[in-house]
């Protein structure tokens, strides 16, 4: 990827975002789905599959924010960005045309994912090198 201020600021905000909500679902999955307007029961095994959700998300979130600062990692970063974001997104629609509805709150968040989703994708078209 070339060099970028604005490659390296969304990488930043797209991995500091994600090591963010990682943390929050990893240590507080109760509260974290809470505000989606989704009461998580406080059974191990549930909670468990909460948590290591978000220790994966604290991984993506800590690749691509190292993309910002290690040229070779950019790549792999917006590529990791974009995997994550629309793989959320599209699992979430898929989710809503089998199960229904999930809430204002979930809508948002498809909403969101996608958004970001695509500011990866734009980076990576825009700052990729061209063979």
């Amino acid at each position: 990827m070339r060099t970028s201020k604005v490659l390296k600021a969304i990488l930043i905000v797209l991995g500091l975002l994600l090591i963010g909500i990682g943390l929050w679902r990893l240590f507080d999955p109760i509260g974290f789905f809470q505000n989606s307007g989704i009461t998580l029961d406080d059974k191990a095994g549930l909670l468990s599959e909460a948590r290591a959700t978000g220790g994966a998300v604290v991984g993506f979130g800590l690749l691509i924010l190292l993309g910002a600062f290690i040229q070779k990692l950019s790549y792999t970063s917006t590529i990791a960005a974009i995997v994550l974001f629309l793989g959320f997104g599209v699992a979430r629609l898929i989710g809503f045309a089998i199960d229904g509805n999930p809430g204002d709150g979930v809508i948002q968040g498809i909403i969101i994912e996608f958004v970001f989703g695509l500011i990866a994708v734009f980076a990576l078209f825009k700052y990729r090198e061209k063979s």
